[in-house]
């Protein structure tokens, strides 16, 4: 059971020395803080929390009532001027609102010319949403389970002849049938040269031997996200090839091996990363080493340059570095790790050694 009354509650101390309530319209921060995972809602959570109120429209009484138990529900449509209407009321005048979440047209809209006014917090609900709580934990680890079955039962079967569109299909069945919701995102596939672009959309191309086959895929449960990328041979295994697996993979290991409480992000970026500048491979290493998973499947904390935010026990963090080069092929390794008070525990289970199938 989510206790989402005490999700509320961390949000009241960040917010209740500058404002009196704070103003949610997207979806995502809905559903952390209320559990309600319709499309179209709004959400107050007043420092008093006899202030707390979620509206949705009448296409959604019953789930509101069901999802959201613990919370006042409101029917309406007007969202915005309901609350307004609210906030006359009680006199309150300070609403916080994270500018990332809403569009110019809504923050017009809420602060109405200067009747209200807006303080702006930035990433308002990271502090708590990037430690995951027990109920978010058992959701990500079913959504990797998933997906870590479905891809390495899948790259047992994979021969010359199968193209990648077909390859990303047999992904979504394999997800369905082992109980996810969904995709977490658009699986990616991308054989021989097209495994040269990080984010390469499945095409008609059927796989060859001696290609290099990238699959990044991820289950989703319950609104919670996996991610995980494994790179295999098809056939065989080219040296030029095997000397940059070799490198991803060894910076992948150091990577989870620096993903511990207490780290900074920019640095554990830093030691996967000069393993692969330092094979002269740095320029080929286009992204960032990781992201946070949760009911977003990019989400703080970022492990990439600049990002000195110091990593928590109970956030769950991908570790994928890669080495890309044009025309040629590339090569990915990427696991969805939780921090622990032992370090980096993997949930996308699966060999890391170089797989040549067929």
């Amino acid at each position: 059971m989510v206790d989402y009354l005490k999700r509320r509650d961390g949000l009241r101390k960040i917010i209740e020395s500058s404002s009196q309530v704070a103003v949610f319209l997207d979806p995502i921060s809905i559903r952390y803080l209320s559990g309600f995972s319709g499309s179209n809602a709004c959400l107050i959570v007043g420092v008093a929390k006899e202030i707390d109120l979620l509206l949705t429209d009448s296409r959604y009484t019953q789930r509101a009532k069901d999802e959201s138990p613990d919370i006042e529900v409101q029917i309406g449509q007007e969202f915005i001027k309901e609350i307004q209407k609210i906030f006359n009321k009680q006199s309150i005048k300070k609403l916080a609102i994270d500018p990332t979440k809403l569009n110019l047209f809504q923050a017009e809209a809420l602060a109405d010319g200067d009747r209200f006014e807006l303080v702006k917090f930035k990433g308002l609900l990271t502090p708590l949403r990037s430690v995951k709580d027990e109920y978010e934990i058992k959701q990500i680890k079913k959504a990797c389970a998933i997906t870590a079955d479905t891809l390495w039962f899948l790259i047992n079967d994979l021969r010359p002849g199968i193209n990648e569109r077909k390859i990303s299909s047999l992904l979504q069945e394999g997800f369905l049938k082992r109980g996810a919701d969904g995709l977490a995102f658009a699986s990616i596939v991308a054989s021989g040269p097209n495994s040269a672009t990080p984010h390469h959309e499945p095409s008609k191309r059927i796989l060859e031997r001696g290609d290099m086959v990238t699959i990044d895929c991820g289950a989703l449960v319950n609104g919670y996200h996996a991610d995980m990328t494994r790179t295999i041979f098809i056939g065989s295994c080219a040296d030029w090839q095997k000397d940059i697996y070799d490198l991803v993979m060894n910076a992948q290991a150091e990577g989870r091996k620096k993903l511990i409480e207490g780290a900074v992000a920019e640095d554990v970026d830093e030691a996967a990363r000069k393993i692969i500048r330092d094979a002269n491979y740095g320029d080929n290493f286009v992204h960032g080493l990781g992201h946070g998973v949760g009911l977003e499947i990019h989400e703080p904390v970022f492990l990439v340059k600049d990002v000195k935010t110091k990593l928590s026990k109970g956030s769950c963090i991908t570790v994928e570095p890669g080495i890309y080069i044009p025309g040629k092929g590339g090569v990915r390794i990427e696991d969805t790790c939780l921090i622990t008070e032992n370090g980096a525990e993997v949930l996308t289970p699966g060999s890391h050694e170089i797989i040549c199938v067929a």
